[in-house]
């Protein structure tokens, strides 16, 4: 028979006989049993019914369990006990419940006090001292204006009769907008900036690591005002310049489509490759001295949803500007051509976070998208073939260069010139998607690179091209490997050259002959191919991007970059 360690429970319940356990288990003393050896037996067990004793045989003591009761009531409530106002655009109110949670006692609020924000007040429905009946509750009015410090740190302090104090924190921000449009005969300088920790072994590879969710974005441009203008921005500038502002993002200027009515809770426009978000802000635009900040709340392609109804009412066609919260980054200079007429430059920086979606090009060649956007020419286009190598001078001697990685690192600019809301939108979405320098892509150089002499066979994976030094200089290097092949009929081909050879053609030159890892699957003929060139593995050479807007959105939008290889990736 095995043996059983275990521990025998005592048998009694509220000192009586514990009908529902077996005989053996009854027999058992009172006492707290040390661990012990049993022989596994049969045991027999009846059922019964539990109950307690009248009387217990041994004397104890007890305590009142804790209850819900005494967590809610027999209190006073002050709800809510902490308000964050975030962006005060305009004068807003909230309410503050006070619930008296005694079940027989009343109480007296005696006195109100708002400490801390000089343009803010917190007010009773009565006359204090206001009496409140046992399970009663009463509404606080606290109303916010924008006369005040621009930070609001602020505690609303009730008191009571009976000694006690409710204490309830108030936090927000003041803004004042910035109403004046930019002078448009120079170009609005928007400016992405990301972050990215880019470490470079001695061979090559490369770590990159982004370290920001979202760009640091900024604004540069122009103002020009004259008379009635310029005093209205001399006087905010004077008074506001180290303050946040809300700054419309006047390049994504749109009108709306029908009358806003005073009281209305959304504004029907078109929201499509504009820069509204949920949470965010947004300003109806008459003038320098007339508008309104709107909060958005809900966005849809044809509208927008408003947290709080309009305070006035606006004409169908009025200007409606996204908005971000921004700072000045510097006090700008005021250039004053003559007593009325005031010519200066600013630049804001966002103090929100600016996201948007990111997207990478679609076509993909060996896990990485290609850029198939060609560069825009009005610029000549630029490259450069540079090696990462050590240089050993010891002034007194012969130089010693050595070349580390073996590779050669190439950058290559691009241009864009982009002309309506959709072009720019995904332009955006390509910058966000690239994040500075931590997404890497295909690059092809748009020159040309390989000429193609003799047709390629459906089945063919070799490709003949006039003599360049391929084979003796080239030699399938990272960042000269893969080339793109254009067809008149539009066609692409990617692919990787595994070799290269020098050959020579029926007319006595020279030619190459390239070995591709794949055959294009059809026959074509020298004259029917547009363009060949090789591609790169590139990312973005910085983590700061400009943009050049010369007219809003549905104008024009310039933007140069310049892109650098990272050959150890190269598949």
């Amino acid at each position: 028979m095995a043996a059983l360690l275990g521990i025998a429970p005592t048998p009694r319940l509220f000192g009586a006989i514990n009908s529902a356990l077996s005989v053996e288990l009854n027999a058992l003393g009172e006492g707290a049993f040390a661990q012990a050896t049993y022989a596994r037996e049969r045991l027999t067990a009846r059922a019964g019914a539990f109950r307690p004793s009248d009387a217990l045989r041994w004397p104890a003591t007890g305590r009142l369990a804790h209850r819900f009761a005494e967590d809610l009531f027999d209190r006073i409530h002050v709800l809510p006990t902490a308000l964050s106002l975030g962006n005060v655009v305009s004068e807003l109110t909230r309410e503050i419940a006070v619930w008296n949670a005694w079940r027989a006692t009343p109480q007296t609020l005696t006195a109100l006090r708002l400490i801390g924000d000089a343009g803010s007040t917190l007010a009773a429905p009565v006359a204090l001292p206001m009496s409140l009946r046992p399970m009663q509750e009463r509404v606080l009015t606290l109303t916010v204006g924008l006369d005040g410090p621009p930070v609001i740190d602020a505690a609303a302090v009730l008191s009571f009769a009976d000694g006690s104090t409710w204490s309830i924190r108030i936090d927000g921000l003041r803004l004042i907008a910035w109403s004046l449009p930019p002078d448009w005969t120079e170009p609005v300088i928007e400016t992405l900036a990301w972050l990215t920790d880019v470490q470079i072994a001695v061979a090559g590879t490369v770590t990159r690591t982004p370290l920001r969710d979202a760009p640091r974005r900024s604004w540069e441009f122009a103002v020009l005002a004259d008379r009635r203008e310029r005093r209205w921005v001399e006087h905010a500038l004077f008074d506001w310049t180290g303050r946040v502002w809300a700054l419309p993002v006047f390049v994504d200027t749109t009108w709306c489509r029908a009358a806003v009515p005073a009281g209305a809770t959304e504004i029907p426009v078109a929201t499509v490759g504009l820069d509204f978000a949920v949470g965010s802000l947004a300003m109806l635009w008459r003038d320098v001295a007339t508008y309104e900040l709107v909060e958005v709340a809900q966005i849809a392609s044809d509208r927008i949803g408003l947290r709080a109804p309009t305070r006035r009412a606006w004409s169908i066609g009025t200007r409606l500007f996204p908005c971000r919260t921004a700072r000045l980054t510097d006090a700008p200079e005021l250039r004053r051509h003559n007593d009325r007429l005031m010519q200066t430059q600013l630049r804001f920086e966002a103090t929100e976070s600016c996201d948007w979606r990111a997207a990478l090009p679609a076509t993909r060649y060996r896990g990485f998208p290609v850029l198939e956007h060609r560069s825009d020419e009005n610029r000549d286009p630029s490259a450069s073939f540079a090696r990462r190598f050590d240089l050993l001078d010891g002034e007194v001697g012969r130089s010693h260069l050595d070349d580390l990685s073996g590779l050669a690192w190439t950058t290559q600019s691009h241009a864009w010139r982009l002309m309506g809301r959709a072009e720019r939108a995904s332009h955006r979405s390509l910058l966000y998607g690239l994040q500075g320098r931590a997404e890497a892509l295909w690059l092809p150089t748009w020159t040309d690179d390989l000429e193609v002499i003799e047709t390629i066979g459906e089945s063919a994976v070799t490709l003949t091209v006039a003599a360049c030094g391929i084979s003796r200089s080239l030699r399938q290097q990272a960042g000269r490997r893969h080339i793109r092949i254009e067809l008149l009929d539009g066609s692409v081909f990617y692919r990787a050259i595994e070799a290269s050879s020098e050959i020579a053609l029926a007319n006595g030159e020279t030619g190459e002959r390239l070995r591709m890892d794949a055959a294009l699957g059809r026959f074509v003929a020298p004259e029917r191919v547009r363009l060949a060139c090789w591609m790169a593995l590139v990312t973005l050479a910085g983590d700061t991007v400009e943009l050049q807007h010369h007219a809003d959105s549905e104008g024009l939008l310039d933007c140069a970059v310049t892109f650098a290889g990272v050959p150890a990736e190269e598949p």
